[in-house]
C-alpha cells in the first residue's frame, strides 16, 4: 500500500475506533436502581441554648424568658409593669421549688404604701408576699406535683397591688426583679 494509502487508512481506522467507543458508551449496560436507605430521626433532646429553669435579669440572653411588660433594658434589676410575664423549662419536674428576688424602690414605696406580690404557675396561684417597706425581698415557694411538666414552656406571672402610676403619662410599674426560676 503506498504511503498516502495508509495514511488515509490510519485516519478511517482511528475515526472508526473513536466513533465505536462513544457508540458503546452512550448505549447499553446501565447501573440498576438502589433504593434511598431508611431514615432515622437523632433524637439531640432540647436546645441547649434555650431557655432554663432560671433567670437573673443581667444574663445577656434574660429576653428569651421575658413574654410581656418587663421593661427592655438590660441590667442587674428591670422594672415589672402592669401584668409581667416569664417563661422557663425545667427537666426534671420533681420536687421543685419557684424563687424570685425583687426590690421595692423607696421613690414608689413613698407614693403606693406596703405593696402585696403574688405569682401564678401556668395559671395557678403560687403563693404572695407582703412588702412593708422599701428594699430587696426573696419569695421562696413549693411548686405542687403535677403543676408543671418537664420540657413544657412553664409560664409564670406576677402581680402587684397597688402599682405605682406615673402622674406624667400614666404608666405603672410593680417591682424590680433581679432573678426567678425553678430550684429544686
Amino acid at each position: 500500500m503506498p504511503l498516502d494509502c495508509r495514511l488515509v487508512y490510519s485516519h478511517f481506522v482511528w475515526r472508526l475506533v473513536i466513533v465505536l467507543a462513544f457508540l458503546t458508551a452512550s448505549c447499553g449496560w446501565r447501573p440498576g436502581s438502589y433504593p434511598p436507605p431508611a431514615q432515622r430521626s437523632l433524637d439531640l433532646g432540647t436546645d441547649p441554648g434555650g431557655v432554663g429553669p432560671f433567670v437573673q435579669m443581667e444574663n445577656p440572653l434574660a429576653d428569651d424568658y421575658v413574654v410581656r411588660d418587663f421593661m427592655p433594658d438590660h441590667g442587674v434589676l428591670r422594672w415589672a409593669f402592669v401584668h409581667p410575664e416569664l417563661r422557663f423549662r425545667v427537666k426534671d419536674a420533681g420536687n421543685l421549688k419557684f424563687e424570685m428576688e425583687f426590690a421595692i424602690p423607696e421613690v414608689t414605696f413613698r407614693v403606693t404604701g406596703p405593696v402585696t406580690v403574688s405569682c401564678a404557675v401556668n395559671g395557678k396561684h403560687l403563693g404572695s408576699i407582703r412588702c412593708n417597706h422599701a428594699g430587696d425581698y426573696r419569695m421562696v415557694n413549693p411548686v405542687p406535683d403535677g403543676l408543671v411538666q418537664p420540657d413544657q414552656y412553664i409560664h409564670v406571672t406576677f402581680e402587684a397591688t397597688p402599682r405605682w402610676v406615673s402622674p406624667e403619662d400614666g404608666a405603672q410599674l410593680s417591682f424590680l426583679l433581679r432573678s426567678a426560676g425553678f430550684t429544686q
